[in-house]
């Protein structure tokens, strides 16, 4: 499991980096003059790098206790992330970049990650009572 809260930790942080800016890119990155969807971008570029390092800690966790908190405080990143948006802004037209793309992309991005670390933290859960049972 503690695999998998890395990857997933990792993963959703690139993820969170690239997608404003290179994937599905926020208004600013397309042309448009900045705007409110420009501070959400960089608040997710910020969600992401932390999202990078519980990662990368998580790689190095070796209690169940200590996987756990990584994977929970990956969730509260990840939910940080999915309202970030309502937070700073962004363009709430069905032709603004942002809207159509950044911020669908941004939530999909966090509930996956909600749902894998949640998923990993009750396989943590599992087998730290199966091992105290034998």
């Amino acid at each position: 499991m503690k695999t998998l809260i890395s990857i997933t930790a990792i993963t959703s942080g690139i993820l969170l980096i690239l997608v404003p800016r290179y994937i599905l890119p926020a208004c600013e990155y397309e042309g448009f003059p900045r705007m409110h969807c420009s501070d959400t971008a960089q608040a997710e570029f910020l969600a992401g790098g932390i999202f990078i390092l519980v990662g990368i800690l998580a790689m190095f966790m070796r209690s169940a206790n200590a996987q756990i908190a990584s994977a929970a405080a990956g969730c509260i990143i990840a939910l940080i992330a999915f309202l970030l948006p309502e937070r700073y802004g962004y363009c709430h037209s069905s032709k603004m970049p942002c809207n159509y793309g950044m911020v669908p992309g941004i939530r999909f991005i966090a509930i996956t990650a909600i749902a894998t670390l949640s998923i990993a933290i009750i396989g943590i859960i599992r087998s730290s009572r199966k091992k105290g049972q034998a």
